[in-house]
């Protein structure tokens, strides 16, 4: 049986999940809809796809870990979004 701090932590990864996929979405829709044709020196589509690339490798990594979500709450914010700030400072609040 699971005790209660592994299964808020659990719950904590999966909300951490579903944020990082609606993020996730949220950059594709932005590199989808980028104006063509895009240079390869567009410092801003560039940003914007390793943006991508780095929640797509954090989505794989997070585990429901006190560690791994520490992890997640120091790490950089994928966008300039309130909404994103905001979600951090809830999980690491969560954590104390």
């Amino acid at each position: 049986m699971s005790t209660v701090a592994e299964r808020n932590l659990a719950a904590l990864q999966r909300e951490i999940a579903e944020h990082l996929r609606g993020v996730r979405d949220r950059l594709a829709g932005e590199i989808r809809d980028y104006p063509t044709p895009i240079p390869r020196c567009d410092a801003q589509f560039n940003h914007l796809y390793e943006q991508q690339a780095r929640l797509s490798l954090d989505l794989d990594r997070i585990e429901p870990t006190r560690e791994s979500i520490e992890r997640f709450v120091a790490s950089a914010p994928y966008t300039d979004d309130a909404s994103e700030r905001d979600f951090r400072a809830r999980v690491k609040a969560a954590l104390r």
